[in-house]
């Protein structure tokens, strides 16, 4: 049983630093108890292990803190399409995830929404980083229901404002995929280098949640370099755990692969 005292003493240590300010209340607390019993109890040491959680998680992927508000302001002054990409474009710069799908972000879900069998009406988004900005890149049509969550409170905010500034039907939320429930059906669901993030921080439950996520479709990524550009045998390990995983299970799967990313589309044997 963890000591409620100490527990205090962390959040206060690490919800005290603007870099975590923005992070999910639920998903701080939790990393902080895992980081107090293996701390023995010992409060500086879970401050240091909470932290470098965190940023295993989060703060790797997001380095400073964007300017949000600068940023909408640019893409709502965009006048032309050109102008509103090129707003979204240096938005999704800020984030490590969809940084590196930049350069090809037309051919990515151009050959992704090749592979679904039907024009989605609702997409799901999970831990979706800067992603849902990418809509404008993707095949889809204009009433499509976008639904993007992340452990960001200030990312969900942001992205709320821009999607609405876009006229994109959505809704946003701050979820936890360790510790929150199941998310909602949708006729497609994203998550996008997702799997290994969370089982970092739960053995399992990156699995799980691809086979909990109550989509006829769900399009699953894994990257295949570091944040450094380094491959360390990354494509193989994750090819080989998702073709482990996808053995027992009645889905028809397509790979694709590009520079930095290993994705599969799964069809599931089950209808929404």
């Amino acid at each position: 049983m963890v000591d409620e005292d100490k527990l205090a003493k962390v959040l206060l240590a690490v919800r005290g630093s603007s870099r975590y300010a923005s992070v999910a209340e639920r998903t701080v607390r939790r990393i902080a108890t895992t980081a107090l019993t293996a701390s023995g109890g010992e409060v500086g040491d879970a401050v240091k292990r909470t932290k470098r959680g965190l940023h295993e998680v989060f703060g790797a992927y997001l380095p400073s803190v964007p300017r949000y508000e600068r940023t909408l302001e640019a893409i709502r002054a965009a006048r032309d399409e050109q102008a509103l990409r090129d707003a979204l474009a240096r938005a999704m710069s800020s984030h490590a995830s969809t940084r590196e799908r930049l350069p090809i972000l037309s051919e990515f879900y151009a050959e992704v929404f090749a592979h679904l069998d039907r024009p989605p009406r609702v997409i799901a988004d999970l831990a979706c980083g800067m992603n849902p900005l990418a809509v404008r890149w993707m095949p889809i049509d204009d009433d499509v229901v976008y639904l993007a969550s992340d452990i960001d409170t200030r990312l969900v905010a942001f992205l709320d404002s821009v999607l609405t500034a876009m006229g994109v039907a959505h809704e946003t939320a701050v979820r936890d995929l360790v510790g929150d429930e199941d998310p909602a059906p949708a006729d497609v669901t994203f998550l996008l280098k997702t799997v290994p993030c969370v089982e970092s921080q739960r053995r399992g439950r990156g699995w799980e949640l691809v086979d909990a996520v109550a989509s006829p479709i769900v399009v699953v990524s894994f990257p295949t370099k570091s944040l450094g550009q380094r491959s360390k045998g990354m494509y193989q390990t994750y090819s080989a755990a998702f073709i482990a995983h996808a053995a027992d299970r009645a889905w028809q799967t397509v790979e694709l692969e590009f520079d930095n990313e290993l994705v599969y589309v799964i069809t599931k044997d089950q209808i929404v």
